[in-house]
């Protein structure tokens, strides 16, 4: 059995894991204790078709005194979630917003709305956001946070074939030494891993089972809301583990 103990980030690197949304962290800038958000100067709407597929069509409106602008981006949603908890809205200037989407993936995709030097408004992509609107909207708004259903485990059991291996998948939770940190314990096909982590002040940790017998994911739940930190997942017989979010 392979045993990991995580303080920080060295998290789940060890286990090839991979953050999709670490390219947000290649944009710098101040602490988002600076970010106010602004009264607005108009309005944004968001709405979306076809909430269901695996590929949606997110269609913002964005409306200033300067004129209008009306734009679609084609996106994986994360499903069934309420739709308060799909996407927040940050006005970071009277004619400037952040919109904030959340994937499948349970990354959060970015798109401002602005107007521009030549005053043409402007719905863009932000591939990489601020580093302050980015803390503000996952931190303060709560981007990434969902409102906690669903069943909320300790001990995850399941048996099923992937690839040519005949398994039982588990994921379980177990009390550490420390009651600030706890051991979260994963196996399938003769792989073990035990992973070391801390515990939120105020939070605890789930397993939450996604419907298919080969993924849950490890979250943290604080004030009714479920936080997903920790993919797990089942392969072609091999088991897989991904950083969803940094563990402080």
């Amino acid at each position: 059995m392979q045993h990991f103990r995580i303080g920080l980030a060295l998290a789940l690197a060890i286990l090839s894991a991979c953050n999709s949304g670490t390219n947000k962290e290649a944009a710098t800038g101040e602490s988002a204790s600076v970010v106010k958000p602004a009264t607005p100067d108009g309005t944004v709407s968001v709405t979306f078709s076809d909430k269901e597929k695996d590929t949606s069509l997110i269609n913002i409106k964005f409306q200033l005194k300067e004129g209008t602008k009306e734009k679609s981006f084609e996106q994986s949603l994360l499903k069934d979630v309420p739709e308060a908890d799909l996407y927040k809205v940050l006005w970071n200037e009277p004619n400037s917003c952040y919109i904030g989407v959340m994937k499948a993936n349970h990354q959060p995709r970015y798109y401002h709305a602005f107007i521009d030097d030549k005053k043409d408004v402007k719905i863009l992509w932000a591939a990489t956001p601020p580093q302050p609107i980015w803390e503000y909207m996952e931190g303060t708004l709560g981007l990434g946070k969902v409102t906690a259903g669903g069943e909320m485990l300790q001990k995850y059991k399941k048996s099923f074939q992937s690839g040519n291996i005949l398994a039982d998948f588990i994921a379980e939770i177990k009390p550490d030494a420390s009651p600030d940190s706890l051991e979260l314990y994963v196996e399938f096909g003769g792989l073990r891993k035990s992973m070391f982590m801390p515990v939120p002040t105020g939070s605890k940790g789930v397993i939450q089972p996604t419907g298919q017998d080969d993924h849950v994911y490890f979250s943290f739940v604080k004030d009714g809301k479920a936080e997903p930190v920790i993919d797990l997942h089942v392969e072609n017989g091999r088991l897989q583990i991904k950083t969803l979010k940094e563990i402080k």
